[in-house]
């Protein structure tokens, strides 16, 4: 081992760049393999869902340090066709300056993001940016290029505003309660925002009942649930079936008149009585008759 102490600075600093040269041509190699291990499926062949899990329990990288070598090594090694022939790397001259020790792994990932913005024919003058500079500084000369080479070329149009999304309701009974989730636009929010913000105001605090306790979200499901009763008696509700919209509940009428039992919905869920008794006030009554199994007649 060479006593550092004892070298010149230039001494030194030649034999840092012969070492990243060696550590560079060590990692074109390693390249190789990782492309070779993706192109014989050795990730399935271990028992693994992919390649970077399995570089990541063999070498310890994490999962964004294997893809990036993974997306590396397929751009500079060979690639094999399904009939055997070998074709050449995607890119060629980045692969030839790795293979050098010239370039490094974040070298290769700049200049195969510029050439995504180029055409293949510049690949020799991004390579020599790479050659002579830092990957930040062939990222700006990168980006110079392709203005270039582009800048006559007509300002390309905006893209079409995509439409907005129309409004959205989702509605599911769960454990007795409908639970409701809803996406309306501007307009339409604004409109349903006014109608229950009123509503859901806290009561004044009163002697007998103090002040309001309820929570905000109790406040509005209240005041969703009154402007629900607020509709029904509008006389511009649309129809259903020919029929203005209407909540149906079957009920004995002896256990509505004795208040025991329960109400069911088209649903089939449950109502107590004491809502029955509240919503049959100002609701129409239809007699109706059943059979033995209790089916309408």
């Amino acid at each position: 081992m060479i006593e550092t102490r004892l070298l010149s600075t230039d001494e030194l600093l030649s034999s840092i760049v012969s070492k990243v040269t060696e550590i560079r041509v060590r990692e074109h190699e390693m390249m190789q393999e990782i492309a070779e291990l993706e192109r014989r499926g050795a990730a399935s062949e271990l028992g693994y869902k992919d390649l970077p899990q399995v570089l990541r329990h063999a070498v310890r990288w994490d999962l964004r340090t294997a893809k990036r070598w993974i997306d590396n090594a397929a751009l500079l090694a060979n690639e094999i066709t399904p009939t055997g022939s070998e074709l050449a790397p995607v890119l060629p001259l980045t692969a030839e300056a790795v293979a050098e020790g010239a370039l490094s792994i974040d070298h290769v990932a700049v200049v195969a993001e510029i050439m995504k913005t180029v055409p293949a024919e510049h690949e020799a003058r991004v390579v020599g940016y790479a050659r002579d500079f830092e990957p930040h500084t062939v990222r700006t000369l990168g980006a110079k290029l392709a203005y270039s080479l582009f800048q006559d070329d007509p300002e390309p149009r905006d893209p079409e505003p995509a439409p907005p999304p129309g409004n959205q309701h989702l509605m599911q009974w769960k454990n007795g309660r409908l639970e409701i989730r809803a996406k309306l636009d501007k307009v339409s929010g604004a409109k349903y925002e006014a109608l229950l913000d009123p509503l859901a105001k806290p009561r004044p605090t009163t002697a007998d009942e103090g002040p309001d306790l309820r929570s905000r979200e109790e406040r509005e499901g209240d005041a969703l649930a009154e402007l629900v009763d607020l509709m029904l008696r509008a006389d511009q509700l649309p129809e259903h079936g020919g029929e203005p919209v209407t909540l149906t509940l079957t009920m004995p009428y002896e256990d509505l008149a004795n208040q025991v039992g329960h109400a069911t919905l088209d649903n089939g869920d449950r109502v107590p009585v004491e809502q029955v008794r509240e919503l049959a006030c100002n609701a129409g009554i239809i007699p109706m008759v059943l059979g033995g199994a209790g089916q309408p007649l």
